[in-house]
């Protein structure tokens, strides 16, 4: 949001109020190459403390908000200090969500999360995982290949199945499998685990603030397509939102780091008076052992699948179809296919089912030149 009001000319005074004392990181890498070890801590950090310094935004890090005070267009921190605004984004995020009997599980959101599940793991404790979500799998992966122990368990019959639909679940259940994860599909786990235990299932966006304030909330803060709450000269970004996509004609709320990003950067636009509506297709990737998932859409109810190349065979690809239009695809180990699908959905390319499904044919063929 912050860099969104630099690129679009805001000239005012930007604070940043943020709960955790860390410096703003990315959170993508705390269940991937973090936990492997191949991403150091000093790599999270999403840019250098001077640059906030040069572009005029000042961190009040370790400070919790506890009420927007929306009549005095104030802030009061836990302390009792208050800051003033003219304009206020809430970008919130989101909490993971919490399963009954495991408040001593490890809940991987934040770095100090990330922090204590990598020490469990270089530990070489035995670990067992509840939810084959990304974030479970992802855990699952990085523990096998760290030589845990892994139990799996996931209420669903396939792993990721809600995304990516019966069949590459199966599939993606397979690679687990076969890389040693005693993986427990149709079921919930026992209360009595005795292992470390991760939990990964979803996670509930932080709408307190804003909805002790009076502003809309509907799974989500209410957000139009440039981040406007209910409530005039007050914003919303990030996965605490559920926006409307003008691609989609959807109202969404998207909980993956790259989508918060983009959504922030747009909506630091429109609160600068300047910037279109966003518009983009989310985007998200996985690393599990070998495999790199790549996938574009916003996880809209599909009645058509298509797979480009050999499915079960990597790189392979399959696209979503709602009604004959693209809405979705998940590349694995073709992130190619996956970045041209994205930029012809946002064109709203017209692509046969046989253009889809030929490897032979580039994507990018099927966007108009004005959209290329």
């Amino acid at each position: 949001m912050a860099a969104g009001l630099g690129d679009a000319g805001f000239q005012g005074e930007v604070v940043v109020v943020c709960g955790e004392p860390e410096m703003p990181y990315e959170r993508p890498h705390l269940s991937k190459g973090f936990l492997l070890g191949t991403v150091a801590r000093e790599r999270l950090g999403l840019r250098p403390a001077a640059q906030y310094r040069e572009l005029g935004v000042e961190l009040l890090l370790g400070r919790w908000v506890t009420e927007l005070d929306l009549e005095q267009h104030k802030i009061v921190l836990e302390s009792g200090d208050t800051v003033g605004w003219d304009l206020l984004c809430i970008a919130t995020g989101s909490s993971a969500r919490r399963l009954a009997g495991f408040d001593d599980a490890v809940y991987l959101r934040v770095l100090s999360d990330a922090l204590q599940l990598r020490a469990i793991l270089e530990s070489g404790a035995q670990l067992d995982v509840v939810g084959a979500g990304f974030i479970g799998c992802e855990v699952a992966a990085a523990a096998r290949q760290r030589g845990s122990v892994v139990r799996v368990f996931e209420v669903l019959p396939q792993p990721m199945q809600r995304v990516l639909g019966e069949e590459l679940g199966n599939y993606l259940a397979d690679v687990h499998r076969r890389h040693g994860v005693d993986l427990r599909l149709e079921t919930s786990p026992p209360k009595d685990l005795g292992r470390s235990v991760v939990v990964g299932i979803g996670s509930v966006p932080r709408v307190e603030l804003a909805a002790a304030a009076g502003i809309a909330i509907d799974d989500g803060i209410q957000v139009d397509e440039q981040g406007r709450t209910s409530v005039p000269g007050v914003y919303a970004a990030g996965d605490v939102t559920r926006f409307w996509s003008p691609l989609f004609e959807a109202r969404i709320r998207v909980e993956h780091f790259q989508t918060a990003q983009r959504q922030g950067f747009a909506v630091g636009q429109a609160m600068a008076g300047r910037g279109d509506p966003f518009a983009e297709a989310p985007w998200f990737w996985s690393d599990q052992y070998e495999l790199n998932l790549q996938y574009a859409g916003a996880g809209l109810a599909w009645d058509a699948t298509i797979t480009r190349a050999t499915f079960g065979q990597p790189p392979f690809s399959v696209f979503y179809l709602r009604e004959g239009r693209l809405i979705g695809v998940v590349g694995v180990n073709d992130r190619h296919t996956v970045s041209r699908a994205r930029h012809a959905m946002e064109a709203r390319a017209q692509i046969s089912p046989q253009q889809l499904a030929d490897p032979a044919f580039d994507l990018r063929r099927a966007i108009p030149r004005a959209q290329g």
